[in-house]
């Protein structure tokens, strides 16, 4: 492992060099963190005008047209004098079913700048043909490296299509780049149809780079940062305008409000010693130490005091933990998006990110020049217990080359015969099995398998042959929600693969894992979380991804992964390793659950919605609020809370009563180090009857209980008089065995103002020698009414300052019972208002109707409503405090049938 030191440099460098070329600019497009501006200066411009055609050949100087047996020298192309995106001409290539391209000469670049590209294409009467332009880049030997392709265009248009390429900063190795122009074909080939090109330009911009490494990115809490910075090669001047430079860099935090800022002036001077010293300005900016968190940090570069050019780069503050878990059940996805990470920074990142699974497409690789390199991360993985799965995806081009191109997936590859497949599928199995023992067919967007016909079958016969090498124990696809399984019949416990994304309910989820177990398949699952378009709020988008995993982790799903962790829109790594916004919040899930079991929610004084999972003797409990509120509650003796940003701070418990002060809000807050066994018992307190007659006869019921600690307690209990409740026994006391469960009866006496619905009861148990420190409250809602008569209250301001109260009540007893009540509004300051309704009949509603004149002028608006069964056992009580009144009385009028 590395040794990580308490400061770290984030480097900073802006490269450019004297250049003389005309004048453009790009139109802000971002890459990897770059943001060009405006200000570039191109170093080529191909408009195809008379200059560029000096021999008046229609043919551009210079260029090189592609030849072979798919580039018939018959194509016509030439300079066209009658069209043109600027200026009087264009590149024109007329299709007759065959491809064409015309490359320019070498153009000399290097690594010290960053570069932007654009064209312009017009296209008519193609329909299977497409016009590109595309960027080669080079080496010294004028081998190419890497290759960029605008869009395709094709069809017919009226007007020209500018086509912009995101900034680009090419490899240290580049030396060149190339412009091709091309027509190329699809499955088949026009024989009619044009293409024009014209205005291509590539311009050139000072490069700021960012130190990109684990170290980097990854901070540990008391670390403190250092900003290194330095610019040289920076343009003097450009067609007679002299250039000064400033570099600016500022810090903010995940809600992009601004922490830090610095400034340095580059100097002429400085400039002019950039030939000789990489180092000349260079200046050190130091922040102070940040919390655990995720912070951006951005650097500009002014030219002439106008911004050029700018680049983002982010680190997150955290608790570094040096290893990953020993087992766990969450997981990566490294499919999709390109990156360039180095396998030795990607391991230390996975290290930290509290997985245990990482899914690798390996297919391709197996292929490349990289082989070796992912040999050696799969063994890396595996030996800091992170198991890989290989994803069969990106077969070969001579074998993907053999099926159409809108095939529907790898199921139309692997459901040919093996002879097609075998020998580049066992070229991959023989180079990474043993490390590799688990599989999957296609990527997780893949779901071509689902509803095939003997699935099971050929699945397995897909497993017989890649086993003729490598050893599998498992093989999997991705599979549809809602879509059926068929019965596994198989001794092998196979995989389907969920998306788990926004449009999907937890009831979804759950249903369909429950469907896969009982088919005989593992259910793993793929969080997608909210993409950064439609949900710009950081704080919204870590609070639906958390209580997405929570979802995933209690459906009883066996495996959990984050959706493609390079992807821009959804991923938690940016593609020069840094973390994005999601990051921590992942993290933060997965430290706290890996390993876990879901045991169920405990009820807490504010309703909080919450979750419990138990591992080994520890309790952790993720709870949130819509609407925020304070929970007072006692969950044990060592508890931490956890924001979704990985900071962690001890929660202080009461002296007297040694209960925690909890604020909650719409974003989880995850509680560790929770009593398992105050859990366990808070899970199994419950009354047997929970439900009394809305009546002032007393009632009898039972409250059990079940000793959750593993040893025997003794104590008492009582129930916390509320309401004006009236409890015997007030106190209890109470003796059992570990594992045992408790009866203890008791009566309750209601009180006359006391309201129909669920009551907030609280239960007091202290243990004393149970291995607690204090007293303890278990909250149970209980239901006052029978649920079979109900009343409603709707309130109505008339224009001349008086309201209307109308108490309505139904009866829906069963077997039918008639019933006559004595209906009273109580005002705080007012006489007693009675009205009686008799006789009313099961299945009938009926009303009586009030009138309060003076509302306004009332100091307490506080009303009481009550409706007493004559001779009979029932009372109805509503309690609206000014609040609640006025809240009714901003209701729209609800016209209806009910009887006054």
């Amino acid at each position: 492992m590395k040794t990580f030191a308490h400061i770290f440099v984030l480097i900073i460098f802006a490269f450019a060099n004297v250049s003389t070329a005309c004048a453009a600019s790009s139109s802000g497009q971002f890459s990897n963190g770059i943001h060009i501006t405006s200000g570039s200066i191109p170093i080529a411009r191909f408009g195809f005008e008379e200059e560029q055609d000096r021999d008046y050949d229609r043919l551009p100087d210079d260029w090189m047209r592609r030849k072979g047996p798919d580039f018939r020298d018959y194509v016509f192309a030439e300079i066209d004098y009658t069209q043109a995106a600027e200026g009087r001409r264009s590149l024109q290539i007329e299709a007759n079913g065959s491809n064409a391209a015309y490359y320019s000469k070498p153009i000399s670049i290097d690594a010290k700048h960053s570069y932007v590209m654009s064209a312009s294409v017009l296209t008519r009467g193609l329909k299977y043909n497409a016009a590109v332009v595309t960027f080669s880049f080079l080496n010294q030997r004028k081998q190419r490296i890497h290759r960029i392709v605008t869009n395709p265009v094709s069809g017919t248009h009226k007007d020209w299509s500018h086509l912009q390429l995101e900034p680009l900063i090419p490899d240290e190795n580049v030396r060149y780049v190339v412009v091709g122009c091309h027509l190329i074909s699809s499955s088949k080939n026009d024989i009619t149809g044009v293409a024009w090109f014209d205005n291509i330009c590539i311009g050139k911009l000072p490069r700021l780079k960012l130190a990109s490494d684990f170290e980097t990115h990854f901070r540990q809490s008391d670390a403190r940062v250092t900003i290194e910075s330095s610019a040289t090669g920076l343009d003097t001047e450009y067609e007679e305008e002299e250039f000064h430079y400033e570099l600016k860099l500022h810090s903010e935090d995940v809600y992009g409000k601004l922490l830090d800022q610095t400034s340095t002036v580059i100097t002429q001077a400085m400039i002019e010693e950039s030939t000789e010293s990489e180092n000349t300005g260079e200046t050190f900016w130091e922040l102070p130490v940040y919390p655990p968190g995720y912070y951006r940090v951005r650097a500009t570069l002014l030219r002439n005091d106008v911004e050029i050019v700018s680049q983002w780069t982010s680190f997150a503050v955290m608790n570094l933990k040096g290893k990953s878990p020993e087992k766990g059940e969450f997981g990566w996805n490294l499919s999709g998006a390109q990156h360039g990470i180095s396998a030795n920074d990607l391991l230390d990142i996975t290290r930290e990110s509290g997985i245990n699974w990482v899914k690798i497409p390996v297919w391709k690789l197996a292929y490349s020049q990289q082989s070796s390199e992912t040999g050696q991360l799969l063994t890396g993985l595996r030996n800091q217990s992170i198991i890989p799965i290989g994803m069969l995806v990106n077969p070969p081009t001579e074998i993907r080359d053999k099926f159409t191109e809108e095939w529907t997936g790898i199921s139309e590859l692997f459901t040919s015969p093996p002879i097609v497949w075998r020998q580049a599928a066992n070229q991959v199995m023989a180079l990474y099995s043993p490390t590799v023992t688990r599989w999957q067919l296609g990527n997780d967007l893949d779901s071509s398998f689902v509803g095939m016909p003997n699935f099971e079958g050929s699945l397995d016969g897909i497993r017989k042959e890649l086993q003729r090498i490598g050893q599998i124990r498992q093989l999997g696809v991705r599979w549809n929600i809602d879509s059926p399984v068929l019965k596994n019949q198989l001794v092998s416990k196979n995989f389907l693969t969920l998306i788990f994304d926004e449009n999907t309910s937890y009831e979804q989820i759950q249903s369909n894992v429950e469907a896969i177990h009982s088919s005989g398949f593992e259910a793993w699952t793929i969080v997608k979380a909210d993409d950064r378009i439609h949900q710009t709020d950081p704080h919204q988008r870590a609070n639906n991804l958390v209580r997405r995993m929570i979802d995933a982790k209690r459906s009883g799903a066996d495996l959990v992964f984050a959706y493609d962790v390079f992807d821009p829109e959804y991923g938690l790594l940016n593609q020069d390793g840094s973390p994005s916004d999601l990051f921590l919040p992942w993290r933060t899930v997965t430290l706290a659950l890996n390993g876990s079991k879901y045991a169920g929610s405990i009820q807490l004084p504010n309703r909080s919605t919450n979750h419990v999972f138990l591992r080994d003797n520890e309790a952790t409990i993720v709870m949130w609020n819509d609407d925020p509120v304070t929970e007072e509650i006692y969950l044990g003796d060592q508890v931490s809370i956890h924001s979704v940003w990985g900071e962690k701070t001890i929660v202080a418990s009461s002296p007297i009563n040694g209960r925690q002060i909890i604020e909650v809000s719409s974003v989880p807050t995850i509680l560790t180090g929770c009593s398992a066994e105050l859990a366990r018992w808070r899970m199994g307190v419950k009354f047997q009857k929970g439900r009394i007659a809305s009546s002032a006869a007393e009632h009898e019921d039972t409250l059990l209980v079940t000793n959750a600690f593993p040893w025997s307690i003794q104590g008492n209990v009582q129930i916390v008089p509320n309401y004006g409740w009236e409890f015997t026994p007030r106190k209890q006391t109470l003796s059992s065995d570990a594992g045992e469960q408790i009866e203890l009866p008791f009566s309750v006496k209601l009180p006359s103002q006391t309201a129909i619905g669920e009551q907030l009861m609280a239960i007091e148990f202290d243990l004393g020698g149970s291995g607690l420190n204090f007293p303890f409250r278990v909250y149970r809602d209980y239901l006052v009414g029978m649920g079979d008569v109900h009343m409603e209250v709707r309130l109505l301001k008339s224009d001349h300052g008086q309201v209307i109260v109308e108490q309505i009540i139904t009866n829906e007893t069963n077997p039918p019972e008639v019933l006559d009540f004595r209906c009273n509004l109580l005002i705080r300051g007012r006489r007693r208002h009675t009205n009686n309704m008799p006789s009313l009949v099961s299945g009938q509603t009926r009303k009586v109707v009030y009138l309060i004149p003076e509302f306004d002028k009332l100091e307490a608006k506080d009303l009481w409503l009550r409706a007493d069964q004559k001779n009979g056992a029932r009372t109805l009580n509503e309690l609206l405090n000014e609040e609640q009144v006025l809240k009714l009385l901003e209701r729209p009028r609800v016209v209806n049938s009910v009887e006054g």
